[in-house]
């Protein structure tokens, strides 16, 4: 093949891969409180727990929303992907957001679920810091 042949093949591989680049659907952008929504949709242990304080999964989600407002971006993706994970493992399972935290802690390397030490602990803060202020202060992230 000489190099006119070469430009053309790669001319036509390189338009191919724009093509198909251009025709893939966008990913839709992500919705924090539909998020915090679904992974804690059910999780009567949660709920429990927010009751105890006069809380409930509304003013947790609130909360989230709130506190992703101010995320840096890799805490944000570190965040959404594990919200993402609790969402998988619990489904049809029976599993509380607790009992999965627990087998992503013990998980340590990520070898079994995806998420190493360091990335479930940077994405878990601001859900712990969501909870922790629905507790204490949910007036605070509610709409007034």
């Amino acid at each position: 093949m000489g190099w006119g042949n070469l430009k053309l093949s790669a001319g036509l591989l390189a338009g191919l891969i724009l093509s198909a680049c251009a025709s893939a659907p966008a990913e839709p952008a992500v919705q924090p409180l539909e998020l915090c929504q679904q992974m804690s949709a059910g999780d009567t242990s949660m709920s429990e727990r927010l009751a105890w304080d006069g809380a409930d999964l509304g003013d947790f989600c609130a909360c989230f929303v709130t506190i992703e407002a101010g995320l840096d971006e890799e805490t944000r993706l570190q965040t959404f992907a594990l919200m993402r994970k609790v969402i998988e493992m619990r489904e049809g399972t029976g599993r509380s957001t607790e009992d999965v935290a627990e087998l992503l802690e013990d998980d340590r390397d990520g070898s079994l679920y995806g998420i190493p030490e360091g990335a479930l602990k940077q994405g878990a803060q601001p859900i712990e810091d969501s909870l922790s202020r629905a507790r204490h202060d949910p007036q605070s992230c509610r709409a007034s």
